[in-house]
């Protein structure tokens, strides 16, 4: 309406100007003229308008859809935050609880390390000859020198040697066997004796004619064994049917009290 005023007051004013006033006709045809021109400028304006308003509602359907999506997208960031720190937690928990496992395992592998140490000593010779005993012993004694700060490595490596090894003393343990051995008199004299060990629990030694024989049982420091000579001939039919398979025969032996 504004730009309408100011259209006709600046096409009055020239008529206006003028020195002869003009007709009525003319006047109207002035006003239809601006009437008509005022309107297409109404309508130009309008379907600017419209147009304009199809835009920004465009631009703000764009704008709603973009915030609806950045919405999504910071929802579906908490919830993979949410996860990822619950992941994390989770991850850390399992790490503590590995370690305390691993630091459980390896004082528990110490303390078999240990024992098994402290019971070599009472290995007969011919067992701690065997292969798997010699490098089970070899492992033992290893670990057993470890500073501490290495006590902790290799445990799975260190607790399949302390198997190994007492898998092959319970195989002794549960058998009889018969190991050649030196051992002396109580003059000081050595002679090679053919030793009978049932399992860990006795022994019966003779020497190869006879003249010398001793049994033996183990102690706290070691194997001990006693100078019995008049049980030679016994000890050398016992070891006869040890090693044969066809003429066994019961032997009577005493055995030693610990």
């Amino acid at each position: 309406m504004r730009r309408f005023i100011l259209i006709t007051s600046a096409l009055w004013l020239p008529c206006h100007a003028q020195d002869t006033p003009p007709t009525p006709t003319e006047e109207l045809r002035v006003s239809v003229r601006e009437w008509v021109e005022t309107m297409q400028k109404i309508q130009a304006e309008e379907n600017a308008w419209e147009k304009d308003d199809e835009v920004l509602r465009g631009y703000k359907e764009g704008l709603e859809k973009e915030i609806e999506d950045l919405k999504e997208q910071i929802e579906r960031a908490r919830i993979r935050k949410e996860g990822g720190d619950k992941q994390s937690l989770d991850k850390v928990a399992e790490r503590d609880r590995y370690i305390e496992a691993q630091q459980e395992l390896s004082g528990q592998v110490q303390q078999m390390e240990q024992g098994v140490s402290a019971q070599i000593r009472l290995y007969p010779e011919g067992l701690r000859k065997q292969p798997k005993v010699a490098l089970g012993i070899e492992s033992v004694n290893a670990s057993i020198l470890l500073p501490v700060e290495k006590r902790s490595e290799e445990i799975s490596k260190r607790l399949f040697a302390i198997t190994e090894l007492l898998s092959e003393v319970e195989k002794f343990q549960q058998g009889v066997h018969v190991h050649p051995e030196l051992h002396k008199n109580s003059q000081g004299q050595e002679f090679r004796m053919d030793v009978v060990y049932f399992g860990l629990a006795a022994a019966y030694a003779v020497n190869e004619d006879g003249s010398f024989a001793e049994i033996g049982r183990p102690e706290a420091d070691g194997w001990k064994f006693e100078e019995r000579s008049d049980l030679a001939p016994s000890i050398k039919a016992l070891i006869a049917s040890s090693l044969s398979e066809k003429d066994v025969t019961f032997t009577q032996l005493p055995f030693l009290q610990p």
